[in-house]
């Protein structure tokens, strides 16, 4: 195997059409990249095209797509599900911003699979779900202050942006204080945010103490940046909100119609008052979308008179192309597919567990500090000295390290995943394909361990190879 001091200038080579739009991008966008591998500025390949478990960088170069667009692709890339929906839409025309069918029939298979759904609304993705789902909490409530979990991800709104993933956390592990995490939120609105802790006692009795100022407490019900399962923890999240009046918004972008039709709420058999959702619904297309039960969603419900709204200062959310008629039709056609065939499901918990297994088991007879930790079908490489126990402990520097070099050598080798971030399986990923990443991942881990990257120099071993 490469070291990983020449891995970089390999990878190079593999890719030089991809180079060259990454050094154009860089003269133009913002960021050089939106999605896709972001603590090195380098290697970053551009998509070609998608079939299936595979991708296809500007190179020819083909890879095994453990990606799948952050969660959406259930199907795969462009299963014919998708594609047969997507193309009868468009032939009808791709946007009125005016109603039409398809946003009804979407409304009613979700209201039909979510529990907590009376009603729905759409927007075009997880970020526009969640700050709608927050302003309908305080207007119903006539509150301000939004309790959220420390590492949770809701987004890259102002609220969703304090004590989010991309923090390293501050204050009691048990009781965090809320912080910004980048430039450009205001204090007022770091000051209406209370941060918690998952799976922590203390959270509940914070809930409680705070429980005159809180309109709401929004959760992952598997958290993105702490993958367990908490079923106990959530059910007395949902007690103790009920107790206090105070509202439960599930952020179910990752988690609805992923781990299982019915998502977190029929997993856990937990039903929060609003939900949020994205990826997975859009059928790969940009979408998102509020549901909830009427009561907790009456600030925002139409009279069906523009005026009486106004006058009622009902929640104002609009958008040209929320619940347009391509995303609605293509989503409906793969919830309905997902509703028909629940063996899709079984079959995608079980490759991801079996593949969580394997390498779990050899990690831990080789001595190897690896772990693959995750829930259904989605799961994350931990690689810290210490077992995980806290959001916190993703922030390890040695995990942090290890992750980017292991996500390297996978991408060198055509396994495609993302550094610091979760690994998801599809209903297209084939035995084969487990088989695959699982004999990739033990042969850069090896590797990885034959240059003293899983022991406590790992600094000095990357520092050495200059990176």
């Amino acid at each position: 195997m490469i070291r990983y001091d020449e891995l970089f200038a390999a990878t190079s080579k593999k890719i030089p059409n991809s180079n060259a739009i990454l050094q154009r991008a860089q003269q133009t966008l913002l960021s050089s990249f939106v999605t896709g591998p972001y603590r090195f500025p380098a290697n970053v390949i551009f998509v070609d095209h998608g079939k299936g478990s595979k991708i296809w960088d500007v190179d020819g170069n083909e890879y095994l797509d453990m990606t799948m667009g952050y969660g959406p692709l259930i199907l795969g890339h462009a299963p014919d599900v998708t594609i047969e929906a997507a193309t009868r839409a468009v032939a009808n025309g791709t946007t009125y911003a005016i109603a039409s069918e398809p946003e009804v029939e979407m409304a009613e298979l979700m209201c039909d699979a979510v529990p907590c759904a009376e009603r729905v609304t759409f927007c075009n993705s997880g970020t526009e779900a969640t700050m709608q789902a927050i302003k309908i909490a305080r207007a119903t409530t006539h509150r301000n202050k939004i309790a959220s979990f420390e590492g949770g991800y809701h987004g890259v709104h102002d609220t969703a942006l304090i004590g989010s993933p991309i923090t390293s956390g501050s204050g009691p592990m048990d009781s965090p204080t809320s912080t910004a995490d980048c430039n450009g939120i205001p204090d007022n609105v770091v000051d209406n945010v209370l941060k918690l802790a998952f799976d922590s006692d203390e959270s509940l009795e914070r809930i409680r103490l705070h429980k005159d100022e809180l309109a709401a407490v929004i959760i992952e019900p598997v958290p993105s940046g702490y993958p367990v399962n908490m079923q106990d923890f959530l059910t007395k999240l949902r007690a103790v909100t009920r107790e206090c009046g105070v509202l439960l918004i599930f952020d179910e972008v990752i988690t609805g119609f992923r781990c299982g039709y019915g998502g977190g709420q029929a997993k856990f058999g937990v039903t929060p008052d609003i939900a949020t959702y994205g990826k997975v619904m859009g059928g790969g297309f940009p979408a998102g979308a509020v549901a909830g039960s009427i009561e907790a969603m009456q600030s925002y419900i139409s009279s069906g008179d523009i005026a009486q709204d106004s006058s009622d200062r009902k929640v104002f959310s609009v958008g040209t192309f929320s619940g347009n008629p391509i995303t609605m039709s293509v989503g409906a056609a793969v919830l309905r597919h997902l509703r028909d065939n629940p063996e899709i499901y079984t079959r995608m918990d079980n490759l991801t567990a079996q593949v969580k297994h394997e390498l779990n088991q050899w990690s831990e007879q080789k001595g190897i500090a690896a772990k693959m930790i995750g829930e259904n079908s989605w799961f994350m490489p931990y690689m810290g000295e210490t077992p995980f126990s806290h959001f916190r402990s993703a922030k390890d520097p040695a995990h942090t390290l290890r992750n980017v070099v292991y996500s390297n050598y996978m991408r060198h080798l055509g396994v495609y995943i993302p550094d610091l971030h979760t690994i998801f399986f599809s209903d297209a990923h084939s035995q084969a394909d487990a088989e695959c990443f699982v004999e990739t991942s033990k042969q850069v881990l090896a590797a990885m361990q034959d240059q003293g990257m899983f022991d406590s120099r790992i600094e000095q071993e990357l520092e050495e190879t200059g990176t």
